[in-house]
């Protein structure tokens, strides 16, 4: 045979039985699962600073841990996609009874013809070792891109609420002697003078301390932003 040896349909066969990450598309379904699931926890240890970069973990923890997730699930994806198309190319090669090779370069390819007995051994090793292989592959690649969608479907629902809520947020005014939300009132010392201004205040407010709407009161007051940010905002606000 003129073809060379490391492009011949068997010895590739041989090449990815062997290779320290393609050889796990021939282990059995829990093994092969659990070394992507090992996959997935690393990817996700090397996610979490990216995702830090755009929610904050003690504030956004699910956007947090979803964001992250994505990012694991992408590289756990990946890795599969990547066995399946090696594992697939190398399918065809054996169930065809010809296939290419380049005998010095990209320049001089040829087709070479099997002969019968390399054709029968090769479509016994594609029918009853590869094709099983492939079928769990395709299984495994529907499921990870399954995954993947979950998150990425996930995280765009929980930021669709928060713009949701964000928008709820009144609009804090400062004046000379402190911070209001109402509108129609225009002294902060009118609320200690009227029960319905204050109320109307109130209303306004949303439910959350008046301090929320501005660092500077908000620090004067004790409050974090995060605290600020974990209390919802009630239905309904004032005039």
């Amino acid at each position: 045979m003129a073809v060379p040896k490391e492009q011949r349909p068997v010895n590739e066969l041989n090449a990815l039985r062997e290779g320290p990450i393609s050889g796990w598309a021939g282990l059995d379904l829990p093994s092969f699962v659990q070394r992507l699931g090992a996959v997935w926890i690393v990817g996700f240890v090397f996610s979490c600073p990216v995702a830090a970069g755009s929610y904050e973990p003690s504030r956004d923890t699910p956007e947090f841990l979803l964001s992250a997730g994505v990012g694991a699930t992408l590289l756990q994806t990946a890795l599969v996609v990547r066995l399946y198309t090696s594992w697939n190319y190398v399918a065809k090669r054996l169930l065809s009874a010809a296939f290419e090779y380049e005998e010095t370069g990209w320049y001089d390819g040829q087709t070479f013809l099997k002969p019968p007995e390399v054709l029968a051994r090769d479509r016994l090793l594609g029918t009853y070792e590869v094709k099983p292989i492939m079928a769990k592959l395709k299984l495994v690649t529907f499921g990870t891109v399954g995954g993947l969608l979950a998150c990425v479907l996930a995280l765009g629902l929980f930021d669709t609420i928060q713009d949701t809520y964000a928008s709820q947020a009144p609009t804090a005014r400062l004046t000379q002697n402190g911070i209001l939300y109402n509108s129609f009132i225009t002294d902060i010392n009118v609320l200690k003078e009227s029960d319905d201004a204050a109320a109307a205040e109130a209303a306004a407010q949303k439910g959350r301390p008046g301090y929320c709407g501005d660092e500077y009161y908000r620090a004067m007051a004790g409050g974090s932003a995060g605290t600020c940010e974990k209390l919802k905002y009630k239905g309904g606000s004032g005039p």
